[in-house]
């Protein structure tokens, strides 16, 4: 064992010198070391008498670096003073960044912070120069004359008066500029100095920190923690008996004196002192319970061994706690407890308006969790990893514990099974380990991606709620490149979920009632809201309860106001469907393949343009060879007496966001299925988005036609194993715990993704609709897609037969199919000024009766009669 216990120790230490990025860069940072390295040298072989500039007829003494590194030890002299030395130091720092650290820290932000750092300690040394020391300052009568006796004194062939080495004075020539005559005319030397004070400062800051809050925070924290391990030292020294200090310090008589040795720890703050004739013991990591000690034994410390070894392994388990942001590893036999990420803030301010839009403020959301007591200790994590194997073993299932991955809300055990057992056996077990374990649910992944291991998802005692704001305010969502950012939560190992919509293209969430489906979904909503203005985004929503999206209605990005009648609904997904095929004509007509392609046509500066085609190419390339096809084919009307307007703004995205779909599917199926279908084949690339929720994911709601194009799913705590398989393709989902808990399967893969929704409150979500609402004015609703879905619900939705509203407009249907010469769908709907459901069904009427032919692709239809005989 103690063989096998060395071994992460070994790779840990060959991995500590290793280049933490990859984007290190060797050469480069070996060029810059060897760069400091010959400058240090060059400065600290000058001599005056090297340089040309004071060297007057004397043989002048050869510098190691040449006649280059003399005078630039000369020059870097007369500029920089005394401050010179700390050039090569920051060459060196430099090479360090590049080498060990990122390599993209090394950016216009760290050369300018050193410019500033240097320059202020110039001033700085000018100032002390002149006041401290009392010199005069260069340029006046006094300094003249010294200086030009320290001339003759070199062209005697002797070295100049030491405190004359720097000859422009402490600061050099750059410390006079910056404390001219004029700064001290106008500020005098308290306020010149106190300027140039704050310049260090902050440039130092800059420079030698990424994040100056992080940074107090942990000198607090440390500062905190010294002061517990000092109580806590003299509580043992008070509490330990006399004669057990002296024990350890003064020997008996007659004994030889023990040579003590410190043995080794995995980390250097464990070191423990023992004797030479004591027997090392075998290294037992912090975290791991003391062996019980008999009774019968004397529990005193042994002559000669060390006093207060008690508080060090104290000192060391505080330290391993105090580090929230470094996985925490304990290095018992096989088993490594990383903990929960902590999730990072972002290091730039988040905009508050754009153009006239003003976003919601952040503190209309609720304060994060503070973690407190919540997580368990390593100790009971080792304890639950080997009661798993304990059960594992009744069931002859042999396992070693790997690794415990803790989450906010999941803590996932991972095992590696014995040669010979099969993990099928280990699935079955899962009931089991909820009943040994006392867990509300157990949940098995076999085998956990990427790895040869078991993982045993089992729920935390405390759960940590996951909030909107923590998300929010995090650097994955700031520096996150989405166009259509959607935030769904916090994985097993607490890191932020932020994806772009664009990418799923389409969302498929199911769930139980309280599982956490309508928080998803307002989760989603609010993190449009922190993203997007109504000039990029457009939400047409659709609510069969009526009650669950009203709050909407007084959005400024609403299309329309929320459908709440579901006879509607097939005319909104219509409407949908036409305003994709107009989007696609307006690509056609200007050579673009999507929506990202035409913003780029028409953006007005540079930024905007580069920005746009980036995105264009992206989501080309994202494109499936049948959306390709699908998109070529489509049926995109050419009509030239059609006239239609090429739009001048940008045209903004329009996400759909359908609740309850099983209420609609009652009313009419077959529309609401093909439309949805039609949406998730094609509108893609037209900017449109869909996001479907259900409580009932059986498969009457959830058809094959529209899982095959929703790939992008969410499914929350369902009812049985069958609803899981129905929505995800396996079982897992009712195992869920609910409250948040969610599995994902995220765009271009079939892995599941577990994770702890963000929750976000009713009062959270009015907040934000009335804050929107006060500052950007009412929606601005459109009046013609109203009308056109109104006239899609008084159509029926395809509920009637299909003559019995079509009968008085066929005449005045043929009369445009006379007019125009031309049979076409799109023609119908703008000249009889009737919705796309009414003119594709009196276009099928037409069909059946013999006078127009079968759908031509994106040519208009074949008049197969003699019009003006009808």
């Amino acid at each position: 064992m103690g063989l096998f216990s060395k071994k992460p120790a070994t790779a840990q230490e060959k991995t500590s010198f290793a280049p933490r990025k990859p984007q290190s860069k060797p050469f480069w940072a070996l060029a810059v070391l060897a760069l400091s390295v010959i400058y240090l040298v060059a400065l600290l072989d000058f001599n005056p008498s090297q340089s040309a500039h004071l060297h007057a007829g004397a043989q002048p003494d050869p510098n190691l670096t040449g006649k280059i590194g003399a005078e630039l030890a000369y020059l870097t002299f007369s500029i920089f003073g005394i401050v010179s030395w700390l050039i090569p130091l920051l060459l060196f720092w430099i090479s360090y960044l590049l080498l060990f650290r990122q390599a993209h820290r090394v950016r216009l932000r760290l050369v300018i912070a050193a410019v500033f750092f240097l320059v202020s300690l110039t001033g700085l040394f000018t100032l002390a120069d002149e006041k401290v020391f009392d010199n005069p300052r260069p340029g006046s009568a006094e300094w003249s004359n010294e200086q030009a006796a320290g001339v003759q004194v070199i062209t005697a062939g002797q070295e100049l008066p030491e405190r004359r080495f720097y000859f422009n004075g402490l600061g050099g020539r750059l410390g006079l500029l910056v404390l001219n005559q004029k700064v001290i005319t106008y500020a005098g030397y308290f306020g010149a100095s106190l300027l140039i004070f704050l310049a260090f400062v902050v440039s130092s800051t800059f420079l030698f920190t990424d994040n100056i809050h992080q940074t107090l925070e942990r000198l607090e924290q440390k500062r905190k923690a010294r002061k517990e391990r000092l109580a806590e030292l003299k509580a043992a020294r008070k509490a330990a008996p006399p004669e057990r200090s002296l024990e350890g310090v003064f020997p008996k008589k007659g004994a030889p004196p023990k040579k003590e040795v410190r043995k080794p720890s995995l980390r250097p703050e464990e070191d423990v002192v023992v004797t030479a004739d004591e027997p090392a013991a075998p290294e037992v990591p912090v975290s791991e319970e003391p062996a019980a000690v008999p009774a019968a034994e004397d529990s005193r410390p042994r002559k000669g061994a060390a006093i207060f070894t008690l508080p060090r392994k104290r000192e060391a388990e505080e330290k391993a706690e105090e580090a929230p942001k470094r996985p925490l590893k304990v290095t018992s036999p096989g088993l490594k407890i990383i903990d929960s990420e902590v999730t990072e803030k972002a290091r730039i301010a988040r905009p508050d308006k754009k153009g006239n839009h003003t976003f919601p403020s952040i503190d209309l959301l609720s304060d994060p969790v503070a973690p407190g007591e919540n997580f368990a200790s390593p100790e009971e994590h080792q304890e639950r990893a080997r009661d798993i194997a304990r059960i594992l073993d009744e069931f002859n299932v042999k396992v070693e514990p790997a690794e415990v991955q803790t989450g906010p809300v999941i803590t996932r055990y991972e095992v590696i099974p014995a040669p010979g057992v099969r993990v099928e056996k280990i699935l079955n077990l899962d009931k089991n380990l909820a009943l040994g374990l006392r867990a509300e649910a157990v949940r098995i992944l076999a085998p956990v991606p990427g790895k040869g291991t078991v993982g045993i998802e089992v729920p935390n005692p405390k759960p940590l709620p996951v909030t909107m704001r923590e998300i929010v305010e995090s650097r994955a969502w700031a520096e996150s490149k989405a166009e259509i950012p959607v935030v769904l939560g916090k994985d097993v190992t607490g890191k932020p979920i932020v994806e772009d919509l664009t990418r799923m293209p389409h969302m498929l969430i199911a769930g139980s009632t309280g599982s956490g489906k309508t928080v998803c979904i307002n989760s989603v909503i609010a993190s449009l809201l922190y993203h997007a203005a109504p000039e990029d985004l457009r939400f047409l929503m659709v609510d069969p309860k009526v009650v669950e999206m009203q709050v909407y209605n007084k959005l400024p990005h609403m299309l329309i106001p929320v459908v709440t009648e579901p006879k509607k609904v097939p005319g909104a997904l219509k409407y949908l469907i036409s305003e994709m095929e107009r989007r696609y004509q307006i690509f056609a007509k200007m050579g673009v393949r999507n929506i990202a392609g035409f913003n780029a046509k028409i953006a007005k500066n540079k930024k905007e343009r580069d920005e746009a085609e980036a995105r264009e190419a992206e989501m080309s390339s994202a494109m499936s060879p049948e959306e390709r096809a699908a998109t070529a084919n489509l049926d995109v009307p050419r009509d030239d007496d059609v006239e239609f307007e090429i739009p001048e703004k940008r045209l903004h995205y329009i996400v759909c966001i359908i609740d309850e779909l099983a209420d609609l599917m009652m009313v009419a199926p077959q529309d609401i299925e093909t439309g949805i279908a039609r949406l998730a084949q094609l509108a893609r690339a037209a900017g449109i988005h869909l996001i479907l929720a259900t409580q009932r994911p059986s498969v009457n709601v959830i058809t094959g036609v529209i899982k095959a194009n929703l790939p992008t799913r969410v499914s929350f705590k369902v009812a049985s194993k069958v609803d899981s398989r129905t929505i995800l393709d396996q079982g897992g989902a009712e195992a869920l715990i609910g409250k948040g808990d969610m599995l994902f399967v995220p765009p271009g893969t079939s892995n599941l993704v577990r994770a702890q929704g963000a929750f976000v409150s009713d009062d959270e979500i009015n907040h934000i609709v009335d804050f929107l609402n006060s500052r950007n004015g009412d929606p601005q609703f459109a009046e013609e897609v109203q009308q056109q879905i109104e006239a899609g619900g008084e159509d029926g939705g395809g509920g009637g037969a299909e003559g019995e509203w079509d009968d008085e407009l066929v005449p005045d249907a043929i009369e445009v199919l006379r007019a125009t010469k031309r049979a076409s769908t799109s023609m119908l709907q703008r000249r009889l000024k009737i919705g796309y459901n009414r003119a594709a069904r009196i276009m099928e009427i037409l069909e059946d009766e013999g006078i127009v032919g079968p759908e031509n692709g994106s040519s208009p239809r074949e008049i197969l009669r003699d019009l003006d005989s009808l």
